[in-house]
């Protein structure tokens, strides 16, 4: 009995002595401010294990934000994830959100057009750079991509070189899209007002914010500097979280690229939502005709929908989400309370500091794609941009031969027009705050044919921002950017622009004493005065005004059926054609 006595102490004594070693580990782990290992605050402390990432960074990927919205968890707000014992594996990125193959998140010719990801999809990464630095500004990236599409773990968000550059904490999100993200239907509702908002996407942005409240103190941000930023539908998006008082206090700067504020009325998610229920009734067999679909709609029960929708593949809602606009944010009173654009100028929103830019051509890819101008198809494109020498490449390559003529004109309408409701944001909320900075990206110098076919195109502002150029063997719609003739131009308006976003993370102003960059105005509505910032080889400060008028000598220069097809898809991303002639 002493003997065994003396075994149990021994063993207990040895316990204690590894728990404490473990113990003491731990703590040095977290006293180490460079250690790849680090804890999840709101797990309880799980922790996760990172790399050593380019550019002397540090990353942390695909760590869980929230459950995975499967099964009953479908079109419902997001819930908390769940913890694990041990140390996460974050050095690989998670799967994409379910959507059909395109150009953006995973993008792969074969797949085009298919359905392809997971809803086990949210997930966020964190870059920052490898040094003992804390309470670092944190930039919060909301991809883009329609809202069909996209995800944060492409080529050019990749967040070490912003990171390094602008001595700054990066976190990039997937968040549900297409109809998985926003679907509103009163067959789904079952009494809790978030369940029943149809912003899923909304909320699930929100939840991601609230994970960097309460976690990124441990990868070294500072949870009360959160600069929220994306561009297309990421901007429209940032927008939401601004009109979403759920959000108030976890957003503190935005920056928004090409994008507008938008909401819809619950009863046109209503319709919606019931068209699309209705295809998929008569693809299962319920019905024959969309006649037919409509009455056995009508006649089933809420429980019954709920289960038949729930109980679909993935895979089946992704090919019946509408394209190529998806209703949201819906004005459902509790998670969207304002009507998008209309009560943004009645102050209707989150009042931060903001940056809105827009590019020179946004509309050349829009009339590509809507309107159909451009000659190859996706997998065509995607070839010709990746893989064949420009070189060897014409105009009417690209853009069909028939409609060149017409071409510029249709597009440079669209640009105006977006650029008028982008100007007319800034005068609105000019009446009702300061710390609106407005800039242009005008750098066009990419090689032939892609410089008159694209030009400053729609989302080429992400790579200056990213730091990321793609090239070969990179594949990316982004890599006509790329040549050896305008590399140090490339990273010269890079470094610049950077400089300002980074400053701008700090303090809400781009502008910084000393740093040798032309001054950024802040927007004025006195017509005198200066009022944006123009990003190209050569950066300067501009006092232009933009009008309806101007938009409309564009659109005059298009015959009638073109002068619709520009009209008819600004209505339909939400362009208001209007002049907002205030003062200060």
């Amino acid at each position: 009995m002493k003997w065994i006595s003396q075994q149990l102490l021994r063993g207990c004594l040895l316990g204690s002595s590894l728990s404490l070693l473990t113990a003491l580990a731990g703590s040095a782990q977290a006293a180490d401010s460079q250690s790849l290992t680090r804890s999840i605050t709101s797990l309880g402390g799980a922790q996760v294990l990172g790399v050593a990432d380019t550019n002397n960074t540090q990353s942390w990927r695909a760590i869980p934000y929230a459950a995975p919205p499967v099964a009953g968890l479908r079109w419902r707000a997001p819930r908390n994830p769940a913890s694990w014992s041990g140390v996460r594996d974050a050095s690989g990125f998670s799967s994409i959100c379910s959507q059909l193959g395109s150009y953006f998140g995973a993008p792969n010719p074969s797949t085009f057009g298919q359905p392809i990801g997971s809803e086990d999809c949210l997930y966020l990464n964190v870059w920052r750079p490898k040094s003992t630095a804390s309470n670092l500004p944190v930039l919060f990236w909301i991809h883009g991509g329609s809202n069909l599409k996209g995800a944060a773990s492409e080529l050019l968000y990749n967040g070490a070189n912003f990171a390094r550059n602008a001595n700054a904490i990066v976190v990039s999100v997937n968040y549900r899209v297409g109809s998985l993200g926003w679907l509103y239907n009163s067959a789904l509702h079952d009494g809790d007002a978030l369940d029943n908002s149809g912003n899923f996407l909304t909320l699930d942005l929100i939840k991601s914010l609230e994970w960097v409240r309460d976690n990124i103190s441990q990868f070294g941000g500072n949870p009360n500097s959160v600069t929220i930023a994306g561009q297309s539908a990421g901007c429209i998006n940032a927008w939401g979280l601004l009109q979403s008082p759920l959000a108030d206090a976890l957003v503190d700067r935005m920056i928004c690229m090409s994008g507008l504020p938008n909401a819809y009325p619950t009863a046109l998610g209503q319709l919606q939502s019931n068209a699309m229920l209705e295809q998929l009734l008569i693809e299962k067999g319920y019905a024959n005709d969309k006649q037919q679909a409509a009455a056995f709609r009508q006649g089933q029960s809420a429980s019954w929908v709920r289960a038949f929708l729930r109980g679909l593949p993935a895979a089946d809602i992704v090919r019946h989400t509408p394209s190529p606009v998806v209703m949201g944010h819906f004005t459902d009173g509790t998670v969207i309370p304002w009507d998008g654009y209309a009560d943004l100028v009645l102050g209707g929103y989150n009042q931060v500091p903001m940056i809105l830019g827009t590019t020179k051509d946004e509309g050349s890819y829009f009339a590509g794609e809507l309107q159909s101008y451009f000659k190859p198809d996706h997998a065509q494109m995607w070839d010709m941009v990746n893989n064949q020498n420009p070189a060897n490449l014409s105009i009417t390559d690209v853009v069909k031969p028939e409609l060149y003529s017409s071409f510029r004109p249709a597009h440079r309408a669209l640009s105006l027009g977006i650029d008028l409701a982008v100007d007319n944001i800034c005068r609105y909320l000019r009446l009702l705050q300061g710390n609106i900075y407005r800039y242009n990206f005008d750098w066009d110098d990419a090689p032939a044919p892609w410089k008159e076919a694209f030009g400053a195109v729609h989302g080429i502002d992400i790579p200056f921002m990213f730091g990321n150029f793609p090239v070969a063997p990179q594949q990316d719609l982004m890599r006509f950017i790329s040549s050896s003739a305008n590399q140090s131009q490339r990273t010269a308006l890079s470094a610049k622009f950077t400089k300002y976003l980074a400053q701008f993370m700090r303090t809400g102003n781009p502008n910084k004493e000393f740093d040798g960059l032309p001054d950024w105005p802040d927007w004025s509505n006195f017509w005198i005065f200066q009022k944006r910032l123009v990003l190209d080889n050569t950066v300067s400060s501009s006092a232009r005004n933009l009008w309806r008028s101007d938009v409309n000598d564009a659109l005059n220069q298009l015959d009638t059926d073109d002068r619709q097809k520009v009209q008819e898809a600004m209505s339909g991303q939400q362009v208001p054609l209007e002049d907002a002639d205030v003062s200060d």
